[in-house]
């Protein structure tokens, strides 16, 4: 089979496109249960991390580390160890090696907690199947890198 660079290259740019701009936040005070995922990072104000499936409602729903391409919202949620009102929050969504994309911004996600908010999730949609790979997602806390945490799409 002969690789074409220019399609792949276009389709990487449709996805990031669409990623990008289907994309919103959300924040939760609910917490969800199944097993935990990796994480990385020094976790100074994250006290736990956890990617999650949808719910079917729009909120996370079951832990995993996995996804499938057809899991069309993905939930990254993050406990903060002292809730304050006015903390900055950024997801920063990464594919790592996915699709023929490697160590590629998929897209920023920002958010400002309000009182006694201690569990926020942000969340991204892609409106077609997700390409199979590595993924990350790394949490900023007041413009500091706090933790990363991977999943995959399978």
């Amino acid at each position: 089979m002969k690789h074409h660079p220019a399609w792949l290259a276009a389709g990487l740019l449709v996805f990031v496109v669409l990623a990008c701009s289907v994309g919103k936040n959300t924040n939760t005070n609910s917490s969800s249960g199944g097993d935990a995922n990796v994480e990385t990072g020094p976790g100074i104000f994250i006290k736990e991390i956890h990617m999650a499936k949808d719910d079917g409602s729009g909120k996370p729903g079951d832990k995993t580390s996995s996804f499938e391409p057809g899991d069309r919202k993905i939930h990254s949620v993050a406990t903060l160890k002292e809730p304050k009102p006015g903390t900055e929050m950024k997801f920063s969504w990464w594919i790592v090696d996915a699709g023929g994309a490697k160590d590629q911004k998929i897209k920023d996600i920002d958010y400002t907690t309000g009182p006694d908010e201690q569990l926020i999730h942000g969340h991204l949609i892609y409106p077609i199947n997700w390409p199979s790979g590595k993924y990350k997602v790394q949490v900023y806390v007041n413009g500091d890198l706090d933790r990363t945490i991977g999943y995959t799409i399978e």
